[in-house]
């Protein structure tokens, strides 16, 4: 794979980011809603951390990590981010990420841009297993990854240090042959 594609589903193109989405990302990840359970990061307060996570997240192939912006199709409109993290290719493990914009919670687009990468990571990236983790409270997104067929694996105790304090998180995983036998 030489770059991470664009995907597409019914309503949502998921695409890289691009310096056009700064003010975007700003908003997004200055917004204490949407921030409330990323807990590994600060709410954002200049224009240039936006600039910088999108640099961060921009493609070389020895990365292992990417983002893509998850808009709407209808409008090309951004309404959050989604990508992997921690790809070990030797393994063919990886982790995902995801956040929506708050008004848009509640209206099935994490549910779908999350199968769309489960399908990328599945069919093109070869992965065999996804891991996702959820703040503790976080019920939102522990039900989604319920519903994609995610198994909890076990609470990860005191797993990001925020504001001078330890959070724990739930540790989800999903296996090629759970996912194939789910779809």
């Amino acid at each position: 794979m030489t770059a991470f594609p664009a995907l597409e589903t019914d309503r949502l193109i998921l695409r890289a980011l691009t310096n056009d989405d700064t003010q975007f990302i700003y908003e997004h990840f200055s917004d204490p809603i949407v921030c409330r359970y990323l807990l590994d990061e600060e709410v954002y307060t200049e224009l240039e951390e936006a600039e910088n996570f999108i640099l961060y997240n921009s493609y070389h192939p020895k990365k292992n990590h990417n983002r893509w912006a998850i808009t709407k199709k209808d409008s090309g409109a951004p309404i959050g981010t989604c990508g992997f993290h921690a790809w070990d290719r030797y393994n063919n493990i990886a982790e995902i990420g995801y956040d929506l914009s708050y008004k848009e919670w509640g209206k099935g687009y994490a549910k779908e841009a999350v199968a769309e990468m489960l399908r990328h990571g599945f069919k093109s990236m070869n992965l065999n297993r996804i891991e996702a983790y959820a703040a503790k409270g976080n019920c939102a997104s522990m039900e989604l990854l319920q519903k994609l067929g995610f198994k909890c694996e076990g609470l990860v105790r005191d797993k990001h240090l925020f504001r001078g304090n330890y959070y724990d998180h739930y540790s989800y995983s999903l296996l090629k042959r759970e996912w194939i036998e789910h779809s």
